[in-house]
């Protein structure tokens, strides 16, 4: 095999190789990663919870409705308090080093009331 030849084996194979080496190293990665702990937690609308010991907040996801918590984050703890009915998941880690997930469901204490189009306006007076 000449030179050139082998140059550009080299050259077609070298990515492959990356490609195979860092796929290889994220699905070890994600293996080693330890399974989160789930906290089912359900509050109704208007109510407020306070998760304690917190070293860390690291991510918050909408599962449905954006509206649905007011969240306040202070030194070692987060704040929820239930706007509306939906639900999210929030990732911390504990003063403990234990990575959880708080599953928070707010729910509606009533179901909405009429709708949303407009009335019609009284007869006139003669």
């Amino acid at each position: 095999m000449t030179n050139a030849k082998l140059r550009r084996l080299l050259a077609r194979t070298m990515p492959i190789l990356t490609l195979i080496a860092m796929t290889a190293s994220a699905a070890r990665a994600q293996a080693e990663e330890p399974k989160r702990r789930v906290i089912q937690v359900a509050i109704n609308k208007g109510e407020n919870y306070t998760i304690t010991d917190i070293k860390t907040d690291e991510s918050t996801k909408v599962v449905s409705n954006p509206n649905a918590l007011v969240v306040q984050d202070a030194p070692g703890r987060i704040e929820l308090i239930g706007a509306d009915a939906g639900s999210w998941n929030i990732n911390a880690t504990l003063a403990s080093g234990e990575k959880v997930t708080y599953a928070i469901t707010v729910k509606s204490s009533t179901n909405p009331q009429g709708d949303l189009n407009p009335g019609t306006a009284p007869p006139s007076m003669p």
